[in-house]
């Protein structure tokens, strides 16, 4: 699912800038999760690895806007469902 970045702020100090999003960039999200103790969804992108900055390994879907017309939410529920399949 293809999504812009429409907020980069509050990067935590352990992510270096080179693996933060950048608003106004372009992402593909490849793995969604309901977080239920922060009580979000979570994405991961195929543009950047997180995976060595535990506990950080997810970007708040809030960060970004799908290109397509569906709210977020309603999309991330989609991927969900696809990739249990």
């Amino acid at each position: 699912m293809k999504v812009i970045c429409i907020n980069d702020k509050n990067k935590p100090n352990e992510i270096p800038s080179s693996h933060w999003v950048k608003e106004g960039k372009e992402y593909t999200i490849v793995w969604a999760a309901k977080l239920d103790i922060q009580g979000i969804w979570g994405v991961k992108l195929a543009e950047i690895d997180l995976s060595a900055f535990v506990p950080w390994t997810f970007f708040n879907s809030d960060r970004f806007i799908p290109l397509d017309d569906l709210p977020i939410n309603e999309l991330l529920e989609e991927l969900e469902l696809e990739t249990e399949k």
